[in-house]
């Protein structure tokens, strides 16, 4: 079961079962690691809520715990939407499992196999990616001034901070090993949730991209396959052969067309377990963007604040790209059968041929979609209309500081 699963993606399904978000591992062993995830990316909203009742005339520090609930609230929302969405999951991947069943000839192997090898591909680098970032963001503030103070000795030691701030109604510095591990243990889960779902969102939406090439090599290849009209003119029997060229390629069009269906099954599946969290994540990243500005506003001085709030900006941006990106590309792969289609000799076709050949056109006209909430499609547009809106409230914010 799920061999090719299995085989195509089991560094994908090696992160989810870590988290317990792997539909098909022991339901004892996916229950008690889902619980122990969100319990632990749970437990530091209150400590966020706590610091931002005691800093609430401090304007620094109600950016600060702004934008920390904002990326704890994002990861909860990626973790519950795996949760809640399990079963989806695991027909999208009993679909993906058939799929590799049914698309066996040598072009459609080959273009499946492309599709997950870069999906591989980009697994791998975007885990060592985000764990690297979060490995420097977790050590610059706490054990850079450390390294600092044996390097670069002052008259007094450095002070030491954590890579998120909040209060604990304790003394951090008496107990600043403790804190610093349950931080570093909240901060790895929760990059975790988001290595594992985007990595998985994209080996799916690649595998979608990877039918609808194929459906389109296959369209252009129909008339190559058959006797080419040269061919024909050399035989006494023309008219017979005709007639079998033509009901050759009607049979090569249907296979098309169920092989179309398939894929568009495929994508409203795919579309239906991202849907809500695509809209409340693009909302999410609106608000990290504004917040972690008027953030880095306060500490433009500051070397080791600055290289921390950078890099919660290139991680949210490439959680933006990823997202927007891999939509981009289903819309163009998707569409691109419409082209394909049209660019056969159609006009040497018979009316029932005509006939075929335009509801693959008309199916084709419009390309298939990643919502977010129903209302608009994930694309590079939007990821440029994302990063102009959040640069809009990060004005406006700016604006009430001064």
């Amino acid at each position: 079961m799920l061999a090719n699963i299995l085989r195509e993606y089991n560094i994908n399904k090696i992160l989810l079962s870590c988290l317990g978000l792997w539909p098909f591992q022991h339901k004892f062993a996916r229950r008690v690691l889902s619980i122990v995830c969100f319990t632990i990316a749970i437990s530091y909203l209150p400590f966020e809520i706590l610091t931002l009742y005691i800093h609430r005339h401090n304007g620094q520090m109600i950016a600060e715990c702004l934008y920390q609930l904002v990326v704890t609230t994002a990861f909860l929302v990626k973790l519950l939407n795996q949760i809640w969405n399990r079963d989806k999951f695991r027909r999208l991947y009993m679909i993906m499992e058939n799929h590799w069943n049914i698309f066996t000839n040598d072009l459609e192997a080959r273009i499946l196999k492309n599709y997950s090898n870069i999906a591989h591909k980009f697994t791998i680098l975007y885990s060592v990616t985000l764990y690297s970032m979060v490995t420097m963001f977790i050590i610059i503030p706490s054990v850079g001034p450390m390294f600092l103070d044996v390097v670069l000795p002052l008259n007094e030691s450095r002070s030491r901070n954590f890579a998120v701030y909040a209060e604990y109604g304790i003394d951090q510095n008496r107990y600043f090993v403790s804190i610093l591990l349950y931080t570093s243990v909240m901060i790895v889960v929760g990059v975790s949730i988001m290595v594992a779902v985007d990595t998985m969102h994209v080996a799916c939406t690649a595998h979608a991209c990877s039918l609808f090439q194929l459906i389109g090599r296959q369209i252009e290849n129909i008339i190559s396959n058959v006797r080419t009209d040269e061919e024909i003119n050399k035989t006494k029997c023309r008219t017979r052969y005709e007639l079998f060229d033509e009901e050759l390629i009607y049979r090569e069009y249907v296979v098309c067309l169920k092989k179309h269906q398939l894929a568009l099954e495929y994508v409203d599946m795919l579309n239906a377990t991202h849907r809500i969290v695509g809209v409340s994540f693009l909302l999410l990243i609106v608000a990290a963007f504004s917040l972690t500005g008027v953030r880095i506003v306060y500490v433009l001085d500051q070397l080791e604040e600055m290289i921390r709030f950078t890099f919660i900006i290139v991680g949210a941006l490439l959680q933006l790209m990823i997202v927007c990106y891999s939509g981009q590309k289903l819309m163009d792969e998707s569409q691109n059968i419409f082209h394909q289609a049209y660019a056969t000799e159609w006009y040497n076709f018979s009316p029932r041929l005509k006939s075929l050949l335009s509801i693959i056109l008309y199916r084709s006209i419009v390309p298939c979609r990643l919502t977010a909430g129903n209302m608009f499609p994930l694309s590079m547009a939007v990821f440029a209309g994302v990063i102009r809106t959040a640069m809009s409230y990060f004005t406006a914010f700016l604006s009430l500081k001064e």
